[in-house]
Parts: structure tokens; sequence; C-alpha cells
């Protein structure tokens, strides 16, 4: 592993968790018709050389032809164009210092009700911030359907928050 190959797998890290809807490690894995270990390896520059598979996930992540062996050659990144999803959210809201992922799913779908659970009988306690989404333009049968599952979600996020943590002696 050198300073090239561990420079092209952090960009490729960066790219797949840049992209939007997310795509996680097992899920680029199975993509790629590869391990998850491979995908990390690749991620962590672990390869003495861009290979099929690196230029596999280099396109699986937007990347042109030929980009992989160009950023090991020193070439910066490629630009990877937006998806049409991107382009039609609205900015993010800098007064809301949200982790990406995050606020890309509360701007591009529809927020139909959130609840905020207390985890326990003090403010210091904690709690978690709950928002249910569904696409934008849903019908109402579809929304209907959203809130049973999130009926049955919410009591059993209710419960967790209720529970005692103590462990029972044995």
């Amino acid at each position: 592993m050198d300073e090239t190959t561990k420079r092209l797998g952090s960009l490729l890290q960066a790219a797949r968790e840049a992209r939007r809807p997310r795509l996680n490690q097992p899920d680029a894995a199975k993509l790629l018709g590869v391990s998850r270990t491979t995908v990390q390896n690749i991620e962590a520059g672990k390869f003495t050389k861009v290979n099929r598979t690196v230029r596999d996930y280099a396109a699986l992540l937007g990347w042109p032809d030929g980009a992989a062996d160009k950023v090991a050659a020193g070439e910066p990144a490629p630009h990877v164009a937006l998806t049409q999803a991107e382009e039609d959210a609205p900015p993010p809201d800098p007064s809301l210092p949200l982790p990406p992922a995050v606020e890309y799913e509360l701007r591009t779908a529809e927020t139909l009700e959130a609840q905020v659970i207390n985890l326990g009988p003090d403010e210091d306690d904690g709690h978690v911030i709950v928002v249910l989404q569904g696409r934008k333009g849903a019908t109402p049968e579809e929304v209907a359907r959203i809130a049973e599952r999130y009926r049955k979600a919410r009591r059993y996020l209710q419960n967790l928050a209720a529970d005692d943590d103590t462990v029972a002696d044995s």
C-alpha cells in the first residue's frame, strides 16, 4: 500500500459516501459481486495496482472510464454529475448542521409526522427525534399504509425508552 493507492481508495470511499441515495459497503460489494472485505480493502488503499475490480468500483460510483487510472497517476478525482433527485432537491439549510445523508432524506421526501421520544425522565437523559417520511405525491392509501407501519414502530420505540436499562441479577 502506497500513498497513491491510499489516495485513490480514500477518494472512492468519499464518492460512495456522497452518493444519494446512500450506498453502503455491503450493497456496493453485492453490486460488484465481491465481498465486503474487498470493498473495505479498496477504500483503505490495500491494493498494489488499479485492477478490474477497482475500475468496476469506480464505474459503479459514476466515475468515467479510465478515471481510476488517472487518479492513480496523480490527476484530480473526476467530477461526477448529480442524479436528477439531487439536482431537484432544495439547497441545504446552513442553520441546521445535519449529516449530509439525513439532510438529503429530509429534503427529498415528504414529512408525514414527527415525534420526540424522551429517553428518560430528565431532560439530560437525551431524546430521539423521529421523522416519518413518504415519497412526494404519495396517495392517501400509501400514506395510510406508512402511518400504520409507523404506529407499530412508535410503540416499540416508546417501550424501548421506557425500559429499565439495569441488568437483573442472575
